[in-house]
């Protein structure tokens, strides 16, 4: 994308939605690496986390390539806790943020 960052009233629609795509990449990108890499620091497969969390190996591919969208919350934690890890979670507003623990 060649441009810089710009007031977003001043953008086109076609510079607003490649804006829009660069931060679905980046998260899917964040994603992908945060989850593979918690699982491989935890010195596991991706066959063994799946058979822990009684999950299929494709589905732990998956989310760990970004498709958690319409992941449960609770299969995320189980995932986060098979390595040892807690999950944590925070609603950001405008004036208010509440931590789900």
């Amino acid at each position: 994308m060649g441009f810089a960052y710009a007031d977003p009233d001043v953008l086109t629609d076609s510079q607003r939605d490649a804006v829009a795509e660069h931060r679905r990449t980046v998260q899917e990108e964040s994603r992908k690496l945060s989850l593979r890499e918690m699982r491989e620091e935890a010195q596991m497969s991706q066959v063994e986390l799946a058979a822990s969390l009684k999950l299929s190996v494709d589905r732990v591919a998956r989310m760990e390539t970004g498709d958690i969208d319409r992941v449960q919350f609770a299969t995320l934690r189980r995932y986060v806790e098979a390595m040892g890890g807690r999950l944590q979670a925070r609603v950001v507003g405008e004036t208010i943020h509440v931590d789900l623990n």
